[in-house]
């Protein structure tokens, strides 16, 4: 007779089973039979709907949402707190009539609060298109004259419902947009409105006024560049809408800046035809050339030099993006010869030489000496000197390195990145080629410069020479040394490896980064023990810390954030300020304004009091937002750990950042590897726009940092190779460096912000395991 056994696992499955008795329940991890076994275990994932939150909305949805939920059920909080989180669960979860008759209760309850409040109760009555009751509610306030945001606001919600009044004519909604934008000319939304008004007029035909308003926020500095440009690009195929010269200039500037490299090159030849139309028609109409310049033998034209370098330089650099190496090279030279000796066009040229080095074997020294000899100390030549020293060192031309980096070591390049770190690079090769009584010295050298990264590179390499030739007291010094400069950067970490490693001394006398448990009033106490400035402007007191709290607590971050930003500008050096307040926004969940301050925090204190602080300190500097998410993603596969300290480098925990690339969100993921990732994790409909929304940027970046790691076995530096800069260089990097430490590995990878990202992931990453004892 058989019996059916039920066996849970996280999906529920039923078994059959031959047995007569009935086995204990396994843990759903184990399996008990062939068919278990083959299954794969995939517990369901409980933020999958909230990673459909449209990312605009996410911080209000769902951050903010779930803090005030809290507060709304803490019997501990005073009423006023739980009924002002409640009204805004409402609002949040878009409730509109429950939040309007909640905030309805509060009026009067917080006087400073009654304008905000109308306000949510009129965009109550919007959202339910109640537009006759909304115009009422914003006459309920009585203080208009002396409250200009909340006229602006209001005006923009009266603006609103009569774009969504079907009985008015477009005429009539475009007429609103044009007083609002005008009333308003820089608040935040007028070019979101100019572009609608804009829209309205094409519809009218009226298309010249439409293009003036494109064009205006094309040469902008608003989200609606893209969407003007692409309008221009419509209106540009209508008979109706000629273009005058600097209509078509303006257009080209973004043309060229953009993917279209063919439609680039023809704006460029539109506008010089266009142009010498112009001067020939109306020779007055040509400005005159700079005198005493290369440029009085160029044809006259009708528009201001700037333009016309700016459009040359355009045209060399698109000929390169199209692989058109001789005109390119062309181009280049006759803005050379034309207009100055520029070191970036001199170095572009130098860079296509290179494509084809044994072609231009003679040119390239010519251009080289050329670029030296007219521009010794700028920063062109100083990145031209590096190339040229690690291109020597790939070839284990070392000596020739070494001239390179004596050449860019030089005082006269100043602060440039490049000099910062030509005394360390002169060591390292030396270190490289096991020539220790040389290294020394310059590693040496290297560590009495004024910069922070190289110096204590230096030291920590200084410490390794030594060690090479058994000084081991003066290696375990150069590492305490190395420690105590940097203590929160990955040299110190790498240091205090090897002086357990190196059994320089023992593991429990070695200065981690554990930090110091103290109560909170001692930490403020260090912290303010730690500043070098006075007394606080008057605007950082008590009262004002609490009143900012309690809006956060009653639902209101954006007045929070304003009462808190008048208290900003007066003390953003002070220590104590930017601690208490990033602590203040950690805890309501606006993790990337509480980073924004600590990063300033930690440019402003002196890095040798890192060396013992507080705990909560290397916290707040270390933060660790969205665990659960993280945590769920990350499992077993991956250190949740590793994915913050990727977070922290790549975003800076701001989860609607965008990189000039295209990368989005906290993990930054380009939009193709995302769609690539979002398939592999079986997400339908999948759009870029949702890798700003917190929880699936998490999903999916932790799923492509368990795939690389995968995929170099375990390998977290050429993992973060491949992250920074793709597969093709990471494998050149990982086959170079067979057989050597994980030291010069770092150094020797070739891509000057890979080898840094790097370098400061794995310190992140090595700091978090030292300050936090999991999570």
């Amino acid at each position: 007779m058989c019996r059916i056994v039920l066996l849970v696992v996280f999906l529920g499955v039923c078994v059959f089973a031959g047995s007569t008795s009935v086995a204990p329940s396994p843990l759903p991890s184990q399996a008990t039979d062939s068919l278990i076994a083959s299954m794969p275990f995939t517990p369901p994932n409980p933020y999958e709907s909230l990673e459909q939150i449209p990312p605009s909305q996410f911080q209000d949805v769902v951050v903010r949402y779930d803090r005030l939920k809290a507060l709304s059920e803490d019997k501990a909080q005073p009423k006023n707190v739980r009924d002002f989180a409640r009204a805004a669960q409402f609002f949040y979860k878009e409730r509109w009539d429950s939040a309007y008759f909640a905030y309805d209760s509060l009026r009067g309850r917080d006087a400073l609060l009654d304008g905000s409040v109308i306000l949510r109760m009129a965009k109550c009555l919007f959202k339910l298109r109640d537009y006759k009751n909304m115009r009422v509610v914003l006459g309920l306030y009585k203080n208009l004259d002396q409250d200009a945001s909340f006229d602006r606001v209001a005006s923009r919600l009266r603006i609103e419902a009569a774009m969504a009044d079907s009985t008015l004519s477009d005429r009539a909604h475009a007429d609103s947009l044009k007083v609002f934008v005008e009333k308003y000319p820089k608040s935040d939304d007028a070019a979101a409105l100019r572009y609608r008004y804009a829209q309205y007029l094409e519809q009218f035909k009226q298309m010249k006024e439409a293009k003036r308003i494109y064009l205006r926020l094309l040469t902008s500095a608003s989200n609606y560049k893209d969407s003007a440009f692409a309008a221009i690009r419509r209106l540009r195929k209508v008979r109706g809408a000629p273009e005058t010269l600097e209509e078509k200039v303006a257009y080209a500037r973004m043309a060229c800046a953009k993917d279209n490299a063919n439609e680039c090159l023809t704006l460029l030849d539109s506008i010089r035809i266009l142009d010498s139309v112009l001067v020939s028609l109306s020779p007055e109409a040509a400005l005159p050339p700079p005198e005493d310049s290369l440029q009085k033998k160029l044809a006259p034209s009708s528009l201001d030099m700037g333009t016309r370098i700016a459009l040359w330089e355009k045209r060399a650099v698109t000929l390169r993006t199209l692989k058109r190496d001789d005109e390119s090279i062309k181009q280049f030279k006759f803005l050379l010869d034309s207009v100055e000796a520029r070191p970036l066009w001199m170095q572009s040229i130098l860079r296509l030489y290179r494509n084809n080095a044994a072609r231009y074997e003679k040119e390239i020294r010519k251009m080289d000496a050329a670029l030296q000899d007219a521009n010794q100390f700028s920063k062109e030549n100083a990145n031209n000197l590096w190339v040229k020293g690690f291109e020597y060192e790939q070839k284990e031309q070392y000596d020739s390195a070494i001239v390179c980096y004596r050449t860019l070591s030089h005082k006269r390049f100043k602060n440039n990145i490049k000099r910062q770190w030509a005394k360390f690079r002169i060591g390292f090769v030396y270190f490289k080629q096991e020539k220790w009584n040389e290294a020394i010295p310059a590693l040496i050298e290297a560590t009495k410069e004024p910069f922070l990264w190289s110096g204590s590179g230096a030291r920590m390499f200084l410490g390794d020479a030594y060690m090479k030739i058994g000084k081991d007291s003066l290696a375990r010094e150069a590492y305490l040394d190395c420690i105590r400069d940097f203590p929160l950067a990955y040299y110190a970490h790498r240091s205090r490896m090897k002086l357990v490693e190196y059994k320089l001394m023992d593991e429990k006398d070695v200065p981690y980064a554990h930090g110091v448990r103290m109560a909170p009033e001692q930490t403020l106490a260090w912290v303010r023990a730690s500043q070098k400035v006075g007394k606080p402007d008057t605007t950082y007191n008590p009262e004002r810390y609490n009143r900012i709290r309690t809006l956060f607590q009653y639902g209101f971050s954006d007045q929070a954030f304003a009462l808190y930003d008048e208290a900003r500008k007066k003390n953003a050096k002070r220590l104590d300020f930017l601690y208490e307040y990033g602590k203040l926004f950690y805890e309501m969940g606006e993790t990337a304004a509480g980073y924004r301050l600590a990063r300033q925090f930690q440019n402003n204190i002196d890095r040798r009091r890192l060396m013992a602080p507080p705990i909560d300190v290397l916290h707040y500097l270390f933060p660790v937002p969205y665990m659960d998410q993280v945590k769920f993603h990350s499992g077993d596969r991956i250190d949740p750990f590793f994915v913050y300290s990727v977070m922290r480098q790549e975003s800076i925990f701001n989860f609607e950042i965008m990189s000039p690339a295209g990368a989005c969100g906290l993990l930054q993921i380009m939009p193709a590897t995302g769609k690539m990732l979002a398939e592999k994790e079986s997400i339908p409909n999948f759009e870029p726009r949702q890798l700003f929304n917190a929880y699936m940027n998490i999903r999916l970046g932790i799923r492509y940092l368990v795939d690389l790691k995968a995929e170099y076995n375990d390998d977290y530096m050429y993992v973060l190779g491949n992250y920074n800069a793709g597969p093709k260089p990471t494998k050149r990097w990982q086959a170079a460096g067979e057989g050597k430490s994980w030291d010069v590995r770092a150094e020797d990878i070739s891509y000057w912000e890979t080898r840094d990202y790097v370098k400061r992931v794995m310190g992140n990453y090595w700091i978090y395991q030292e300050i936090y004892d999991g999570l």
